[in-house]
């Protein structure tokens, strides 16, 4: 036998009024009814999709409410024992779902540059070890590589400096890691740079060339691109 706990409408209007006191906006959400152990139904809130979710108690001995993102986990369950202490558990989860939807993820816009930067199948290329020459070669090259990439994209003082920190670590990396190691470490810099100057990931890949131009001579940053040793004598 189906048991219906599901909110009250002044309850309704009470979680209306907790969103915004959490500064979310209610359009964002809806309702729907779930079904639990013992055929008893509740309420569950769900934001736009669905990923996070509030879904409500019933307030008995073995009852609990399941909510999305925890406090410190992505799935959580409390215990409230009557409506007070499920809007103050409500209200805890209303506050932890804006600390989610409003940080930024810096891996998702990371995967936005790596697709734009055609970096070819790095995990074919062999990984072989870096001479002592070659990695001289590059930390050579790294200044006149600092300037191009300066002029081309009109980068501020500070930008300038972000940047020559960045590639000083390219040319350290150079010296302890192997080829195809270093391939990914320059990659990994070329991305993580185009995001800290706010170049758009459409235009991430003229960065990516430009590095692969003046320093990819000596230690292919693609597998199209054997190393040259004559041009890097030159």
């Amino acid at each position: 036998m189906v048991s219906n706990c599901t909110l009250l409408r002044s309850q309704r209007h009470r979680v209306f009024q907790m969103l915004r006191e959490a500064g979310l906006e209610p359009a964002d959400f809806s309702w729907s009814k779930q079904e639990i152990a013992g055929g008893i139904v509740v309420s569950k809130l769900s934001y736009r999709e669905g990923t996070y979710y509030f879904q409500f108690s019933w307030y008995e001995l073995s009852s609990w409410c399941v909510l999305s993102p925890g406090r410190s986990r992505l799935l959580d369950y409390e215990h409230p024992m009557n409506w007070r202490e499920q809007e103050a558990s409500f209200l805890a989860w209303a506050q932890c779902l804006k600390r989610e939807i409003e940080t930024p993820d810096p891996w998702a816009e990371m995967a936005k540059y790596r697709i734009a930067i055609e970096a070819g199948p790095l995990e074919t290329m062999a990984n072989e070890s870096i001479s002592a020459f070659e990695a001289e070669q590059i930390a050579q090259r790294l200044p006149v590589l600092a300037e191009t990439i300066g002029r081309e994209f009109r980068l501020s003082d500070t930008q300038a400096a972000m940047l020559r920190g960045r590639l000083q670590y390219v040319s350290e990396a150079a010296r302890r890691q192997k080829s195809r190691d270093w391939a990914y470490t320059t990659l990994g810099v070329c991305v993580t740079t185009a995001m800290a100057m706010s170049i758009p990931p459409r235009k991430a890949n003229a960065l990516w060339g430009l590095m692969k131009a003046e320093i990819g001579r000596f230690v292919p940053l693609t597998t199209h691109a054997p190393f040259d040793a004559a041009s890097a004598s030159a």
